[in-house]
This record gives C-alpha cells, structure tokens and sequence, in this order.
C-alpha cells in the first residue's frame, strides 16, 4: 500500500510540475527559447545511423576501442569497428588507450590504427589522405576541452575531405530527469560535459562547422516526450569548406 501511495504521489508531483512549467514557457523571455521542431520525431537507430552512414566511404572511427567489453564484442561479433569494417571501403581506428590498443592489436591482429590525442593539433602521417567520413561517436563528452576537439575535428576535415559524424548522450534524457527528481545523477563516471541539443549545436557551429542533420536515438522505448531521448546524432561539414 505503501508503495502504491508512494507512487501516486510522485505521479501527482510531476504533473503539477509539468503544468508549471508550460505556464512558465508562456512568460519566459524568446532569447532564451530554443525550439526544435520536429527534432523530437527525427529518432534513429544510433548503430544503424552510424553504419548506413560509413558504407562504401573511407572513415576514420575515433574512440573505436570499447575498453571494458572488448574482448566480449570481438567475441559475439558486436564490436561497432569491427562491424564498420564490413561495409566500409577503408577504416582507420584511432583512439588514446595505450593497453587496450595492444589488446585489440594482439586479439585481431588489425594495424590500421594508432594511439593519438587529437586535442595535441598535430595530424599524424596516416591520416593526411583523403578520407570520406570521420565518427566521433560517444567520444566528445569524456574529453575536457571539447571546443579544442571541436575545432581540431574540423580542420581535419578541411585536411581529408571528410564529413563528421558526432553522436553524444542528451542531457535532457528522460530517465536521468526522473533520477534527478530523486536527487540522483545518472551519468558515466568518466563524463566531463553534457550536452543539449542547442548547447551542442553552438559548439559546432563555433568550430566553424555547418549541421547537415540533426536526429536523435533511444535505448529501448521510444516513448520520451520532446526532446529528452537518450542521445544526440549530427552530421555536419565545415562552413568554409571549398
């Protein structure tokens, strides 16, 4: 009984809540509304994104290494590089886990990979080619300066010809705002930033690179409202590219 009454409560508390805010939108200042028409509707499969994507094209894979299921992933065949390397033309793996890179190396005798930090600015000899697509998926809310990344990301697409594909977890995601309600933080322990959709667009658009699209994807249930799905997948290519 309890725990019905428990619930019935919290029902009722999000409710108010939500009524709250909708009176709220009505009064708050324009500069500071974003809306994202349509954005809530345009949900994809991340992994199914991300291969349709990279196929037929030369890619560069940034963050490829999945450090605490490697050896599962390469054993059930999930691995999404491993999978990338079935439908690309070339694929190049970049990524700054020194021991896991060995692993992988030992496990899949793949070479086609190397150890680097792209927040350095250099670019090393085996990506100065062309290339066709550069992943950075998952990858952008673990480093602590991502507008550097950010903006290093988009010179190396001046230098390969290449287009970016960025995916990135949603601040807004509905189950972490019902965490939050219970004065919770779900987030992965080596996170250092969040990102909303506006937020993430500003970034970009301040590296100097122009959003071709826009989705976002979900684990499990499609059913979050507005814009709280679990993650964010952008398509885009530098403003200024010739």
């Amino acid at each position: 009984m309890y725990r019905i009454h428990e619930t019935i409560t919290a029902l009722v508390r999000f409710l108010r809540g939500y009524r709250a805010c909708r009176r709220m939108l009505t009064h708050v200042d324009p500069v500071l509304r974003h809306p994202f028409a349509g954005l809530s509707d345009a949900l994809v499969d991340r992994e199914t994104y991300l291969l349709e994507a990279s196929t037929g094209r030369r890619v560069i894979h940034f963050g490829f290494l999945d450090s605490i299921f490697l050896e599962q992933k390469l054993a059930d065949g999930s691995l999404l590089h491993a999978r990338l390397g079935k439908v690309t033309t070339s694929l190049y793996g970049v990524d700054v886990d020194a021991a896991v890179l060995a692993r992988y190396r030992h496990r899949t005798g793949d070479l086609q990979n190397l150890l680097w930090d792209i927040a350095d600015g250099s670019v090393p000899e085996p990506l100065q080619q062309p290339f066709d697509l550069i992943l950075f998926p998952e990858v952008l809310e673990h480093v602590p300066n991502p507008g550097t990344v950010l903006t290093n990301l988009a010179d190396l697409c001046r230098r390969t010809g290449a287009q970016l594909c960025l995916t990135a977890p949603n601040c807004f995601e509905m189950y972490g705002f019902m965490a939050a309600m219970h004065g919770i933080e779900l987030i992965h322990p080596d996170h250092c930033y969040t990102f909303t959709p506006f937020t993430l667009s500003r970034l970009l658009q301040l590296a100097g690179f122009k959003l071709l699209e826009f989705k976002q994807y979900n684990f499990g249930s499609a059913l979050a409202p507005g814009i709280t799905k679990a993650g964010m997948v952008v398509l885009c290519e530098p403003e200024d590219w010739c």
